[in-house]
């Protein structure tokens, strides 16, 4: 009879898992849990730089090594070496990385308990005026390019999608009838997001433009017919600006997306609708949104005042004063 081996569990004593060994297993991690690209990309970045400043401030140093105090040092290193918001983005990317690690019992304790997140100012959210997207519009022409073009604008401002959703839409993700577009999210999570009459009218006649190319299901394409990606929508974009003379806020597809947003809340929409619609998880950016939409409170008050719609009661004679 064969004896059996009892193996020591993981997490117990020192871990035979390398710095290397773990941050390949949270990628894999990562690729199981259908995480985009982009974040999978995000994350690789700043692991870079933790590695970077590992080899050159600690080259010796094992997983089981990396504590609170070295955290810091890396934290407070970024804070000095890049803006705030990359620091930020390295925080978040060490405090994903070792709740894994804790969780699979890769190692003992999360090094991240104790260890401040960087301060980041908040940045204001741009959006587009009315007039602003009108001039845009306006510059879109009637050949294939300028039909797309003023298709993807119409979308951006009524959908309120992703740059990487708008590229991923599907030729039969689209319902003409109901008038509804099925996209893909963050996380591979579907939605059904809805569009108006006026963007039915862009799209099909775009649709009518682009017709049926075999082998290709994406919707938006370029003029030789290959899939947009995004950093083709970001330059047309960019190129409708340009020509249009907007200036004062950044000409970006995710500007739109915040467009959508506001616009939205002030034409009378609510912030769950809108939460569901922007595939949101929480409500914590949708409230920045309610926020940037009260900007012309004041304005509305002035309209709409209860007090000053009261007719006062007419007054005849001296009256005393008391």
């Amino acid at each position: 009879m064969r004896k059996m081996t009892h193996l020591k569990p993981r997490g117990v004593g020192a871990s035979t898992a390398t710095i290397d060994t773990a941050i390949e297993a949270f990628y894999r991690r990562c690729q199981a849990k259908n995480l985009s690209s982009h974040t999978v990309s995000f994350y690789k970045y700043r692991l870079q730089a933790f590695k970077s400043f590992l080899d050159a401030r600690y080259p010796e140093i094992r997983l089981d090594d990396i504590n609170t105090r070295v955290v810091r040092d890396f934290i407070a290193n970024e804070g000095m070496r890049v803006s705030p918001a990359t620091a930020d983005d390295s925080f978040v990317t060490l405090r994903a990385l070792f709740k894994y690690l804790e969780a699979d019992r890769v190692i003992d304790e999360c090094p991240m308990v104790g260890v401040e997140r960087p301060k980041t100012k908040k940045t204001l959210i741009s959006a587009f005026s009315v007039e602003q997207v009108e001039a845009m519009l306006g510059v879109c022409e009637n050949d294939f390019t300028g039909v797309r073009n003023r298709a993807i604008i119409i979308t951006f401002v009524d959908c309120g999608l992703r740059v990487s959703e708008l590229c991923g839409l599907k030729t039969d993700h689209i319902n003409w009838n109901e008038q509804t577009m099925l996209v893909t999210g963050k996380g591979n999570k579907e939605r059904c997001v809805p569009f108006g009459r006026t963007a039915r009218t862009a799209l099909f006649s775009y649709w009518e433009r682009r017709g049926d190319i075999p082998g290709v299901k994406e919707f938006f394409l370029s003029c030789y017919g290959d899939p947009l990606n995004r950093f083709r929508v970001a330059k047309a974009l960019a190129e409708c600006g340009r020509r249009a003379c907007v200036t004062g806020v950044r000409i970006s597809p995710h500007t739109f997306r915040h467009t959508f947003a506001v616009m939205y809340l002030r034409n009378g929409g609510d912030v769950f609708s809108l939460q569901i619609m922007l595939g949101h998880t929480d409500l914590t950016m949708t409230r920045r949104y309610a926020e940037l939409s009260q900007t012309d409170v004041i304005e509305k008050h002035r309209l709409y005042s209860p007090a000053d719609a009261i007719k006062p009661p007419s007054q005849s004679g001296r009256k005393r004063l008391k």
